[in-house]
């Protein structure tokens, strides 16, 4: 197996990638107001939610684009794309974990705040692991078992994106889509906005500003 037999799959993997990326903003742009209308203090979850999902759709297409340019070492665009998603994922666990725990929801326990986390520290998993195969190509660029693996992550990554798009626009109830969705217990976007106001009011004056 050499490297040029991935350019079908890369060819492929971009133009799924852009139609992806083009629907998000389709769709978003339906109801922008559904999701960037939340409170502007800390960023609504919702919003948080739609910009990893983005960063994940956009990963894929960018890495499968740039495997596809001759003389171009894939390995730093997986290696940076890489990075950036860790950040990005684990931003977003952070987000929903502190609206899920700051006395928003009934229950918080441990086993709840898991799952509302779990995709997103899966996600951290899948961009780690991109990373790491981004630096091994950086050493060996057409080492064909690497790339392999970085097709099958492209994938995984696809995946991620497709079920954070579904809970992002569809918002799910039930199922193992509802059962998954972050924000599924989060209060009504009135009660959000109580309570972050009375953090910034019980908060000492100096700090506000």
């Amino acid at each position: 197996m050499e490297r040029g037999d991935f350019a079908e799959f890369f060819l492929a993997s971009a133009g799924a990638g852009g139609a992806f990326v083009g629907l998000l903003f389709v769709a978003i742009s339906i109801g922008p107001q559904r999701t960037f209308g939340g409170p502007a203090i800390t960023g609504a979850p919702r919003q948080s939610l739609a910009e990893a999902v983005f960063v994940t759709l956009a990963n894929g297409f960018v890495v499968s684009s740039m495997a596809l340019v001759p003389g171009v070492a894939v390995g730093w665009t997986a290696l940076v794309l890489g990075i950036i998603g860790v950040i990005v994922a684990a931003h977003l666990a952070w987000i929903i974990a502190r609206y899920h725990r700051h006395g928003l929801l009934r229950r918080s326990s441990l086993r709840h705040q898991i799952r509302v986390v779990s995709v997103s520290m899966f996600a951290v998993i899948v961009f780690a692991t991109e990373g790491v195969i981004g630096l091994l190509l950086i050493r060996q660029p057409d080492d064909t078992d690497v790339l392999q693996w970085l097709a099958y992550v492209i994938i995984v990554v696809y995946v991620v994106g497709m079920l954070r798009a579904w809970t992002l626009l569809g918002d799910p109830q039930y199922g193992l889509s509802g059962w998954l969705n972050p924000l599924q217990d989060l209060p009504p976007m009135e009660a959000i906005v109580e309570v972050e106001e009375t953090f910034v009011t019980d908060a000492d004056p100096l700090e506000v500003q």
